[in-house]
């Protein structure tokens, strides 16, 4: 939780918001009208506050494991859409959507969190997880597990978690030329105030599928 006077604050409910938003118009400059530059920016601030959001329902939830298993249905409901939307047909084994990533992520933070587990085996648990990200193409490859890990273990540092969104989106750079804007993140991370807000219930899950479902459609009705 960030402490001091700021002019405004924003909670779980607002980053999510702003998640969902920044999502809906990265996807419809990659899936519709890929000429709005300026979407494909501001896109890139859409998985770093999805990571951000996941350490933090992570750290808070008293059912860990009924939080990973939602992640796990989302993966399979999604990923048909994901791949109708960016590939034109129902599998494509070069992609694999978001919510592998996130429940990748998840994953790790239990590896880590685990009393059980020994420390040499947890890194050479994670170490795995990250190679299974590059090896099946989840979204974002290695930066979608390593920044919830270090969203997770820096998570009492604002700077500290906006110096690793530095580090990790400038070797990401050399595949999306745009990651250098996921640095913007620091804006709402910063704003951040750790309150939950409203609920979203299903609907911050939902929004994901049914969104690239949805310009699946109206890509084929402009074909």
């Amino acid at each position: 939780m960030n402490v001091g006077i700021k002019p405004f604050s924003l909670n779980a409910y607002h980053m999510k918001m702003i998640a969902l938003i920044t999502m809906f118009l990265d996807h419809f400059t990659r899936v519709i009208y890929p000429d709005i530059y300026v979407f494909k920016v501001v896109g890139r601030l859409a998985f770093i506050l999805y990571s951000f959001l996941l350490v933090e329902g992570f750290v808070h939830s008293r059912h860990t494991g009924k939080y990973l298993l939602r992640l796990l249905l989302f993966t399979l409901l999604s990923e048909i859409p994901y791949d109708l939307a960016f590939g034109n047909t129902l599998f494509d084994p070069q992609r694999q959507n978001v919510f592998f990533s996130l429940s990748a992520g998840l994953v790790s933070l239990l590896i880590i969190d685990s009393k059980k587990v020994a420390t040499d085996a947890k890194v050479l648990l994670i170490a795995a997880l990250v190679t299974v990200a590059n090896l099946f193409h989840f979204d974002y490859y290695y930066l979608g597990v390593l920044q919830i890990i270090c969203f997770y273990i820096f998570r009492s540092s604002w700077w500290k978690k906006v110096l690793t969104i530095g580090i990790l989106n400038v070797f990401y750079m050399f595949k999306i030329a745009t990651q250098a804007a996921a640095i913007l993140a620091f804006i709402p991370l910063y704003f951040y105030n750790g309150q939950r807000g409203k609920k979203t219930g299903l609907l911050y899950y939902i929004f994901y599928p049914a969104h690239l479902l949805l310009f699946w459609l109206i890509k084929r009705i402009l074909m």
